[in-house]
């Protein structure tokens, strides 16, 4: 290998994925181990030790779980929340929606700060940005006082309109500092300057929770690289679909939430325009759960807000359906019915076939027992899995249910593709989108073995599962761009003389701040790229739809044909209300689609192997992805190995190689 690799690195659940591109040799390395838990970092090293390649790498990308783990596992820092006197029961009033609408007796998940640790100051800023009560500086002085007698370290602080004028926010910063140099503070106003109190309020609160986490976690690991001789900046992916370095992503760690199947979504959104197949469903089967995006248009699809273990985050995240239907994902029963999933037996103790101390039924059991993974050749010939502790371990649940080993390995498959085609008709059907107009991509670990079932589940007809599926959201990871997504708040009528002078101002203001980001970036000014956009809505709605500013004058044409694609009507003769201006700035650095390198000169040779679909027992023929030669098609059944997942092609279904690499499965039988 070269000294100028590009290397992608995602920590999942399960696996630790690393994925090794030499330019020089126009190669594609992909590698895996198990997840280590208690420190994702020291998977991900030992995976960068085995290789050997620390020293060689030139831009290095990582998708980092350390703030998620905090937030669902609630070993974030204790954090206080000081708010204007009043709101201090803003998060627990939330949206007062119900969770479950049919359970008179639900109950909101906790929030990360107790209710004990929320304190408010006497202050008042209106709507406009005036002030009304200025701020009580006494008060400050009994929350620094407070905060030294009871050790918080982590501070978030969200007052009332702050998004419209932040000078009381800033005063408590400036006067907790005076007292408490090293307090850890993070304000609204800057991690989230939009309207919604809620919104704004839970975004900082999770964001001051993990941050502390976040930034131990990015600091070990720069520490341990260079150790390692590593001279390559630690990038870091976003769920926004972009990547930023390191120490800018340490002053907004929530973005970092999404960060691993940010990285699929933008893989997607590649193969999209590099297959000429503008309309994706892509999902992501890992070890723990299965993520469902779209890309349409040969464009992924932004939310402007997420909703993370009931705690909604106000950024920008890519958009996502997210269910607990993995590789190990955990088969039991319920009241005499089957259920799989949402808990998992990750990588420790893992599937009962991995031999390492797991004893209940996963989905990856069920596929070994059915003959679709080859016991011997998992990993590619790293792992050897034990087919009678999965048989053991179905058995413990079929007993319960009347069926044999065989049948309980069928139904938890069944149940857990059943799963997956609901999570894909949320993001369609739902929507009024017909899936059978979309392509689907399958990728992850286990994407492949179900990705059929789903074709057929949903009626579509053809199925891409593309270079590298097992390691896909490392692989995209290093085709993202540099990119921060700012915001500023609006007000007034859209034509309306001043309404618009303020749009204009805060678009420019909003470009300034862009071209110095992607200057601290480094990004050259030919490689940068910004596009400007403003969230409008019907006067008296409280939702808003995004639309890109090209012309001003033209904003509210173009608002109203927005508001009907998405909602099915449009009202033009009512009047349009500015919400927020938005700017993505973006540094075009990521790689560029290729055909992969050459792959295994000698294969293993083709084998056959009983493998049970749908019900019945058939002979499979066995070929490594590498065997496959451009152009020809193969009819199944057929079982498709590489080191990193496996592909099932049922009867009725034909599999080619196509371009860069991807294997095109596609329909053969009359559906007439």
């Amino acid at each position: 290998m070269s000294g100028q690799l590009r290397v992608g690195v995602d920590i999942g659940g399960t696996f630790t994925d690393i994925v090794v591109m030499d330019p020089n040799a126009a190669t594609t390395t992909t590698y895996k181990v198990l997840s280590t838990p208690k420190d994702p970092s020291l998977g991900m090293l030992r995976g960068l030790d085995e290789l050997a390649i620390a020293d060689q790498i030139a831009y290095l990308v990582h998708g980092t779980t350390a703030g998620l783990n905090a937030l669902l596992s609630r070993t974030g820092e204790r954090s206080a929340l000081v708010t204007t006197a009043g709101f201090g029961d803003v998060l627990r009033l939330r949206r007062a929606a119900n969770p479950d609408i049919w359970d008179l007796r639900a109950q909101n998940t906790e929030s990360v700060v107790a209710d004990a640790d929320i304190r408010t100051v006497n202050e008042r800023i209106r709507h406009d940005g005036s002030v009304e009560t200025p701020l009580s500086e006494d008060d400050v002085e009994t929350m620094a006082s407070w905060l030294a007698a009871e050790s918080i370290t982590t501070v978030a602080v969200c007052l009332l309109h702050a998004h419209r004028n932040p000078a009381h926010e800033l005063a408590v910063r400036d006067g907790l500092r005076r007292r408490l140099p090293n307090l850890s503070i993070v304000l609204s106003h800057e991690v989230s300057p939009e309207q919604g109190e809620y919104e704004r309020t839970s975004t900082t609160v999770a964001t001051a929770y993990v941050a502390r986490t976040v930034d131990r976690y990015l600091t070990n690991l720069v520490t341990e690289l260079e150790a390692r001789t590593c001279r390559a900046p630690l990038q870091v992916m976003r769920s926004s679909g972009g990547v930023c370095s390191a120490e800018l992503v340490s002053r907004q760690p929530i973005q970092t939430i999404l960060s691993g199947p940010a990285g699929g979504v933008v893989a997607a959104e590649t193969l999209a325009k590099g297959l000429a197949r503008p309309n994706l469903i892509a999902i992501d089967m890992g070890g723990t759960s299965s993520d469902v995006s779209l890309v349409v248009d040969g464009t992924m699809t932004l939310d402007t807000e997420g909703e993370i273990a009931d705690h909604v985050m106000r950024m920008p995240v890519v958009e996502l359906h997210t269910i607990g239907a993995g590789g190990g994902s955990i088969a039991w029963t319920e009241g005499g019915g089957l259920r799989v999933g949402p808990k998992s037996a990750g990588s420790e103790p893992g599937p009962a076939c991995y031999g390492l101390g797991g004893d209940q039924p996963t989905v990856t059991d069920a596929q070994v027992l059915l003959g679709r993974l080859d016991p011997d050749w998992f990993l590619g010939g790293r792992m050897t899995l034990d087919v009678a502790a999965a048989e053991h371990a179905m058995r413990t649940v079929g007993d319960e249910l009347g069926l044999d080993a065989v049948q309980t390995a069928e139904g938890i498959l069944a149940v857990a593709n059943a799963k997956m085609a609901n999570a894909i008709r949320t993001l369609t059907l739902r929507r009024g989108v017909d899936p059978r107009e979309f392509t689907l991509v399958a990728f992850g670990g286990a994407g492949p073995l179900h990705s059929v079932a789903l074709a057929e589940e949903l009626g579509i007809d053809e199925i891409v599962i593309p270079y590298a599926m097992g390691v896909l959201s490392a692989w995209g990871m290093l085709h993202a761009d540099v990119r921060h997504d700012i915001s500023a708040p609006l007000s007034g009528r859209f034509g309306e003389p001043e309404a618009m002078r303020a749009l204009g101002d805060a678009l420019r203001q909003l470009r300034k701040q862009g071209e110095a980001l992607l200057e601290q970036e480094g990004v050259p000014e030919e490689a940068r790229a910004y596009v400007a956009s403003a969230d409008l809505r019907y006067a008296g709605q409280e939702h808003a739809v995004a639309v890109e500013v090209h012309d001003p004058a033209e904003l509210g044409t173009a608002f109203h044909a927005a508001y009907e694609q998405k909602f099915g009507h449009a009202m033009p003769d009512a009047p349009v209300e500015l919400v927020n201006a938005r700017l993505s700035a973006v540094g075009k650095i990521g790689a560029t689609l290729a055909e992969p390198g050459v792959g295994r000169s000698n294969p293993a040779p083709e084998t056959t192997r009983q493998v049970r679909v749908d019900g019945v027992d058939v002979s499979a023929r066995i070929l490594h992805r590498d065997a496959l030669v451009a152009g020809a098609s193969h009819l199944g059944p057929i079982i498709v190995q590489e080191d990193g997942s496996t592909t099932l092609v049922p009867p009725g279904w034909a599999v080619r190689r196509g371009p860069f690499g991807a294997l095109i499965i596609s329909r053969q039988e009359d559906r007439s």
